[in-house]
Parts: C-alpha cells; structure tokens; sequence
C-alpha cells in the first residue's frame, strides 16, 4: 500500500517499511490504550474517541474504506443527512488526529515497535513496524598468521595439544569447571523445555472454566474468547463514604468532573460543621479505597478465563468512559459505589430506592409481573435487615460488545451476586433485569 505524505506531519518516524499489517485485537487494545492515555490525547475527549472509532472500524470490522460522513454522525453526534460540504468538524479533527499520532511516536512511543499513522486522503489507520536502523558491524577477532601460530606455540609450548596424547587430552577438557558448568546448563533448559511443552500441551488440549458447561459457555462466551480483554471496573468506597457525609446521592457527572470532591450538603450547616466536612471529604478522597468483596467477585471472574487475553482489571475513579463504548465490559457495584452504572438505569427494570441519607432502602420494580410486588424493602417491619443484588446484562452503547452489571445492596450482596452460575435455571426476575 503507498502511503501518501502528510505535510501536517512531517515525522520521521514512518520512513521506512514498503509493507503493511494489521495487529491483532489485542494488540491493538494494548497499543490503543497507551496512545490515548498520552499527553497528546490526554485531555482531548474527542479525539480519543475519533481515533477508537476509526481504529476498530479497520482492526475489529475490516474496513476498507470510511466515508467522512460516517465519522460524523458516529462520533460528532452530526445527523445522518448533514452537508459534509458546510460542516468540515471530521476534516478539521482529522489533521489534529495526524498531529497528535505523530507526537506520541516522536516522544512517549518512540520505543513502539508497531506504529500506526492515518494518511492524508484517508481516515484508516495504516499499520506498520518501526524502521529499525542497520546494526554495526560485529568486531571480528583476526585471525593470527601460521608465522604467528608458531611463534606462540614455541613460546608457550605446554599450551599445543599436540603435545598431550589425544585420548588424554579429552578427558582433561570434560574436568574444566567452564565445560562441566555448560553442560549442567544444557541439561537444565532440555528438562525446562520439555516441561514447558507439556505444560503448552496441556493448556491447548485443556478449556477454560468458562468453557466446562454448555450454559457457562453461552453466557460468558459473550465475555471471553473475543480476543480483547474485558474490562472490570471495581467500585469506589470513597465516593460511597462521601454521600454518607453529604447525606445526598453524588451523580456521575460530579464524578467526572471532581465537584464532588468539594459537594456540599443539601442541610444548611454551621461554619464549623462546613469545614469539618470539607475536611473529611478530603481525607477520604486523598486515597483510593475499594470493598474486599468486590475485589472476590472480580477474583472469581478472572479465574474463568486464564488464556493470553484474560481481563482487565481497572478501578472506577481511573476508568476511561469512553471504553464502554465499544468494549466488553463488567461493573462490580451499584451506581452508589460505582457512579458508571448510572449510565444504564434507564435501560434496567429494577432499581435501588433510597432513603433520606443516600443509602438504598428498596428494591423496586418498574412493571412487576406475576407475584411480583413493585417493593421490596431492605428491612422488614420487625426491623430483620434483608440484602439484594441486581444482575443485569445488556449491550453496550454501540452494541459492539456486552455489559454485564453485578449490583448489590451492600458489599455482601454484592459478593453474593458475584457467585451466580448461568448453569442453573434463572427466574424470571434476574432474566428480566
């Protein structure tokens, strides 16, 4: 493929090979996400999602060629019938997007054996191996004359074989340490080699956790064996904590933005009390905390899937939103502990209700069906405490991937979700939400 220049981009860096490729998926994720969590990209939201678009428009659905028009309903929210002709936004983010690309080789990728660069004309990406400069020369010993030969042999005779009997000189050199260690080595990495092969033998004939029952296999066959690592995305206790200092329920977008770092309560408080509460809030907010139940479920999900893409664990407060979009992806938590579920309450049928203080109180139902009551609440009228976890399943935003939610009422209720097998018959209510 001919690469045209891009006088946007003068680099270097895309001088050399006359061939092209195209990575794996998972190369691509693991490439992908280096390049867009760089300074260039870092806080250029739309950029990093034109780049995620185009790139798994080529590595995930082999596309060949991507019309301007495309891009701009697909990630600048344009409407399917706007004049590319009067709205130039795709041409204009296309010549940053080379600009960028071609910075994050020159400095934090530079070591990147596979770069990648979108030539002008063209809104694919175009794969190659870094160009890789000629070794030097190795230096080569000179080999000595036959004057030269004789000249040391007659000054350090005892050092020609030819003087020691053949027979004898064999034996002398299987006693010197240097050979006798070479020897220990070779054996050592044959044993290492063939238990190594039978290990790889082993992995290869053997399947997966996930794999062993036909409804396991169903269901998280949607997860796994794509060839991209599914993210989990673990809960943040800090952000639980702070609505039970706020007494009010925190949204995403304070997430996202860190207003709720400096939130305030919807009570009017004493001056005192006001800065007491800022600084818990920063107190709390200084670490990052999560829930060793959480952290099972996760456990238990990575167990199912061991192979060379297995999954990606990641903690909420360092989750790239735009990743939901088109990958795989596995909350642990509620939208109380984990604000991302938020994204998805209108797609769920059942919710958690909270209570005055933030904290959930219920489980309703939006349409009960059969014995179904539109309320379940967490403590009975005896005061007998009762725990709940919403499983939900659904795809992701772009229906690209899957999104599966494990939602507990508490930590524990969560872990209890996080024990539930496909293989055994679901009711109707955790198929419904």
């Amino acid at each position: 493929m001919l690469l045209l220049p891009d006088p946007f981009m003068e680099s270097p860096v895309f001088n050399a090979p006359e061939t092209t490729l195209l990575p794996s998926r998972a190369e691509w994720d693991r490439l992908l996400q280096r390049v867009i969590d760089s300074q260039p990209f870092r806080r250029s939201t739309r950029l990093r999602e034109f780049l995620v678009y185009v790139g798994n428009q080529v590595v995930l659905h082999g596309a060949k060629e991507l019309p301007e028009q495309q891009i701009g309903v697909a990630v600048f929210e344009r409407s399917p019938s706007y004049d590319t002709s009067q709205d130039n936004i795709v041409r204009v983010n296309a010549m940053e997007l080379r600009k960028r690309i071609g910075v994050y080789f020159e400095t934090e990728g530079q070591n990147e054996p596979l770069i990648f660069e979108i030539p002008r004309g063209s809104y694919l990406p175009v794969f190659r191996l870094r160009a890789v400069p000629p070794a030097e020369p190795a230096f080569q010993e000179p080999v000595p004359t036959v004057e030269e030969e004789r000249t040391i042999e007659a000054l350090v005779p005892e050092l020609s074989l030819d003087k020691v009997p053949a027979e004898a000189a064999w034996h002398e050199a299987f006693r010197t340490p240097v050979v006798l260690a070479l020897l220990v080595l070779i054996l050592g990495l044959t044993v290492w080699v063939i238990v190594a092969s039978r290990q790889l033998h082993q992995e290869e004939s053997g399947i997966h956790k996930w794999q062993s029952q036909p409804a396991m296999r169903d269901f998280w066959g949607n997860f796994f064996g794509k060839k991209l690592a599914p993210d989990i995305v673990i809960a943040d206790s800090s952000f639980v904590l702070a609505q039970s200092i706020l007494h009010r329920k925190l949204s995403l977008a304070e997430y996202l933005n860190f207003s709720y770092r400096t939130a305030q309560s919807p009570e009017a408080l004493s001056s005192d009390a006001r800065q007491q509460q800022m600084k818990d809030l920063a107190a709390i907010f200084d670490h990052s905390s999560g829930s060793l139940a959480d952290f099972r479920v996760a456990r238990r999900i990575t167990e199912l899937e061991t192979g060379d893409f297995g999954t990606r664990l990641v903690f909420a407060r360092e989750y790239a939103g735009h990743r939901l979009r088109w990958n795989n992806t596995i909350f642990v938590g509620s939208s109380r502990s984990n604000p991302w579920v938020e994204l998805y309450e209108d797609r769920m049928a059942y919710h958690f209700k909270e209570s005055t203080d933030s904290s959930p109180s219920a489980v309703t139902i939006d349409k009960p069906v059969g014995n179904e009551r539109a309320e379940y609440p967490l403590y009975s009228s005896k005061g007998t405490p009762a725990a709940y976890c919403i499983i939900v399943f659904v795809p992701n935003p772009t229906k690209t991937g899957n999104t599966l939610i494990i939602a507990g009422s508490d930590s524990q209720a969560t872990e209890a979700g996080g024990t539930f097998s496909p293989v055994k018959r679901t009711s109707r209510r955790s198929r419904r939400s």
